[in-house]
């Protein structure tokens, strides 16, 4: 590059340096009078003196011509040799402050004849003056929040700093090519105007600057013209010669543009190219801090805005679980919407061939009262296109962002519904279906009207979730309610309808399956049965205990009622009905281990002193007989008798240990069986367990059958504060007293 000079005549003539290297086609002695605070002129890599002005001699000393100054002068030397080799201007500090500047002559780099050298100003008063106004800006956009506001001082404060006579600083939307003013400062009238928004094209400053990631720097009008002769006319208007546009960069980042523009041709030389780019740094990080902060703001407010979503989703969810009729949550669900989502809203359920609305809500109930007046007098029509009928029936939303005149005018059917459409004031509405599992249940209509709201495609997520919630509590009740009538169906086929009358003997049975809140299967794996074996005049009792719930463990327990039913009648004892129940188990099975079962099987027989039971115990926990107690009993427990009768598991081992034990019933005596629903039940005080069941048997003394099957009962589902986390089937035998 080269440096040209412009002078005046006159000894304080003005000098523009341009470039780096002075290019002069002028004598040495000739530059001593037009450089201003010139001291030497220097040639070759030795310094040779070429030329001494007087201010040098008082400066530098008497030097004769021609002596190298790296003698002469050895403090200069790095100086010199740094210009002379790199062909940058370097300089030096000498004696009382002076700033000596060593600027290099010649054709450019490689081609350095020798160096010019002059005292310069010190820069310590201005760079202590920019170095105070860059901490000002510093703090002044650390404060700014807005890119308006920063916009605001980058063109003043910024500006000031630099000396720039106007300034116009620009912010670039993400992903557009479109520069937007955020603010300017020094053009007058409306000039400022034709550079609101500039459309980022190569061959234009400002453009160059941005797509080219650096600043571009015209230096006078003449500049403007060589690099930008289409550009030209409007970069000088107004007066102005020389611009520095410096593109906003924050990393990879393109967050916009400053431009500075100066009435006088303006050298930028190294020092306030790194100022003014050290400026647009700092208000490009600050744009991105603010870009952060909107981000953030405008992220905490969706998220808060989510978040009451959310939070209203989860309250629709759990009134439409509450324990109500269908009817009355979807009012419910009307009434919670109208508070806080829209001003109106309105639920409608396909039934076969019809869509019913079932509920329409409003804060006010005389509008509730002025709609249902309308539809008596004029009922809707059940084909117009994107209603909530229509929208039930196709499952396809709907969104009128706006309501116009003109659908209610083609809606209407005479005047009178014309001034009755609109004296409700329609604003927007969004239709959204009651979708589950590929079906349409209905619709969800919701509508802005007197509060001047609107919905917009934006708010279809968020009515389609709530319909969904609506849509999924429905089937689910729909779905609980056959699950509910199955199970019920189902267990009711596992159990006896009613214990059959055995003369001389009380018998009574129970069965409650576990809280349908605390499990999602509903048919149980216990059993209780009595049936009578007519053929040896005695009666087959049997309680058992499926590992497991469910459709498979019913199955099982229904293989055991109906195998041990039919080997009683072919005349086996207990034991062998318990064999062949085991036998019967593995087949069904196919050998696999996974559900087995715990069983107790008696043959019962009456005489006129009492009752005889044997029993055959597989794995069951032990029964327990409870004797008749005397008037003094205590009911501490000792008329109690466990019945430990061993034996193994059912449906597990092809060849089970059973042991027959016979159990005598006195008159007022009485047999008790349960499953592990009874002891093993948890409660707050830990487990119920066998001592616990001992002593509540004991106090049951002398009553009743059903009165100890009920106490045990209700004593276990208390314990468990009435909610049983496992079924639970009970026998009881008592002997007439």
């Amino acid at each position: 590059m080269t440096i040209t000079l412009r002078h005046r005549s006159g000894p304080c003539a003005p000098v523009i340096v341009r470039y780096r290297v002075l290019r002069v086609n002028i004598g040495a002695d000739e530059l001593l009078h037009v450089v201003p605070g010139v001291l030497a002129v220097t040639s070759g890599d030795d310094h040779a003196l070429g030329a001494l002005s007087p201010l040098g001699r008082e400066v530098l000393g008497s030097i004769r011509l021609d002596t190298p100054l790296r003698e002469a002068l050895p403090g200069f030397v790095d100086a010199l040799d740094t210009a002379y080799l790199s062909g940058e201007a370097s300089r030096v500090s000498h004696e009382e402050g002076r700033v000596i500047r060593c600027t290099p002559l010649g054709g450019g780099p490689g081609r350095i004849s020798g160096l010019l050298l002059r005292v310069v100003p010190d820069d310590d008063d201005r760079s202590r003056a920019r170095t105070a106004g860059f901490q000002q800006l510093t703090e002044q956009l650390s404060r700014a929040a807005t890119p308006a506001e920063i916009g605001r001082l980058t063109t003043t404060t910024a500006a000031a700093l630099i000396g720039a006579d106007s300034c116009i600083a620009y912010r670039r939307p993400e992903g557009s090519d479109v520069m937007e003013a955020l603010h300017h400062h020094g053009w007058p009238g409306d000039t400022h105007l034709l550079f609101a928004r500039v459309p980022l094209q190569r061959g234009r400053p400002m453009s160059d600057a941005v797509l080219g990631r650096t600043p571009v720097w015209l230096e006078d009008a003449g500049q403007w013209r060589a690099r930008y002769p289409e550009m030209a006319s409007l970069g000088v208007s107004e007066g102005h010669q020389a611009t520095a546009c410096l593109p906003l960069l924050v990393e990879d980042r393109d967050l916009g543009a400053v431009v500075f523009s100066f009435y006088q041709p303006r050298a930028f030389d190294p020092s306030e190219r790194e100022f003014l780019m050290a400026a647009a740094a700092l208000c490009a990080q600050a744009l991105d801090r603010a870009r952060l902060y909107t981000a953030e703001h405008d992220a905490r407010a969706a998220a808060e805005r989510e978040r009451d979503r959310m939070a209203f989703l989860a309250q629709a969810s759990r009134l439409m679980e509450a324990p109500l009729s269908v009817e009355e949550r979807l009012r419910q669900l009307g009434d919670l919407v109208v508070k806080g989502v829209a001003d109106w809203s309105a639920v409608h359920l396909v039934r076969g061939s019809r869509v019913d609305r079932v509920t329409v809500a409003h804060l006010d109930p005389a509008k509730i009262a002025f709609i249902e007046e309308l539809e008596r007098r004029y009922p809707p029509d059940p084909d117009a296109p994107g209603g909530a009928i229509d929208v039930a029936r196709s499952g396809v939303p709907v969104v009128m962002e706006d309501v116009p005149d003109e659908l209610l005018v083609a809606s209407a059917r005479d005047e009178t519904h014309l001034e009755l459409l609109r004296a409700i004031g329609l604003r927007s509405a969004i239709v959204v279906p009651l979708l589950v599992r590929g079906r349409s249940l209905g619709a969800l209509t919701l509508v802005h009207a007197e509060s001047g709201e609107r919905f917009t495609e934006a708010d279809l997520t968020f009515v389609g979730q709530l319909a969904a919630t609506a849509a999924i509590a429905l089937d689910n009740a729909a779905l609980y309610e056959q699950q509910r009538m199955v199970a019920r169906t189902l267990q009711t086929a596992l159990l006896p309808s009613e214990l059959p009358h055995v003369p001389g003997v009380e018998c009574a049975g129970r069965y409650r399956p576990p809280d349908p809140e605390l499990t999602d299967v509903y048919v149980g794996g216990d059993l209780y049965d009595v049936h009578e074996d007519p053929e040896r005049g005695r009666w087959a009792l049997t309680v058992a205990d499926v590992c497991g719930k469910g459709p498979q463990a019913a199955a099982l327990t229904s293989l055991i009622r109906h195998t041990v039913q039919a080997e009683v009648r072919h005349g086996f004892g207990p034991a062998d009905v318990v064999r062949r129940v085991n036998a019967a188990m593995l087949r069904h099975q196919g050998g696999s281990r996974a559900r087995f079962a715990t069983m107790v099987h008696g043959a019962l027989t009456v005489d006129p002193d009492g009752v005889t039971i044997t029993l055959v115990n597989g794995g069951h926990p032990p029964g327990m007989v409870l004797r008749h107690a005397p008037p003094e009993s205590d009911g501490s427990g000792d008329d109690v008798e466990w019945l430990d009768v061993p034996g193994t598991l059912v449906g597990v081992y092809p060849d089970p240990e059973l042991v027959e034990a016979d159990v005598r019933l006195a008159p007022g005596d009485a047999l008790l069986l349960y499953t592990d629903g009874v002891t093993e039940a948890r409660g707050p005080d830990g487990f119920f367990g066998p001592e616990r069941l001992g002593s509540l048997v004991a106090s049951f003394a002398g009553t009743s059958a059903d009165t100890v099957a009920d106490g045990v009962l209700d004593a276990v589902s208390g314990f468990q504060d009435g909610r049983l986390r496992d079924d639970v089937a009970l026998l009881v035998i008592r002997a007439a007293p």
